[in-house]
């Protein structure tokens, strides 16, 4: 299940690459979805939007280290 986070909150153990996106918080639905990537990495903060009120969708989670 993908996720979406708002910029500067942590992502926990959930890094990987994101894309930016407007959302529908109430009902967790995109309403919108724009070119805009990043990645980020485990426990770190999510970066600024372009624009306020926009969020990251996570379209790819990193596996964990099984090693």
């Amino acid at each position: 299940m993908a996720i979406y986070i708002a910029p500067g909150n942590r992502v926990g153990r959930d890094g990987g690459s994101f894309q930016e996106v407007t959302m529908d918080t109430v009902r967790h639905v995109v309403t919108a979805t724009y070119g805009r990537y990043c990645t980020i990495r485990d426990n770190e903060q999510a970066p600024a939007t372009s624009r306020p009120n926009r969020h990251w969708l996570q379209i790819f989670r990193t596996p964990d280290n099984t090693e």
